[in-house]
């Protein structure tokens, strides 16, 4: 039997793993910061 249980396509769907999601959480916090929309002290 050849199957992968991590690969991201288990059902034909792309997942995304947790890192990717923070990272991606993350350029947005930074993004919204350095447009001043948000002051960088009220983020933990």
């Amino acid at each position: 039997m050849n199957e992968d249980k991590g690969s991201p396509d288990d059902h034909g769907k792309f997942s995304l793993s947790e890192d990717w999601i923070a990272t991606g959480i993350g350029l947005i916090l930074l993004t919204v910061c350095l447009l001043g929309l948000v002051n960088p002290e009220i983020i933990p």
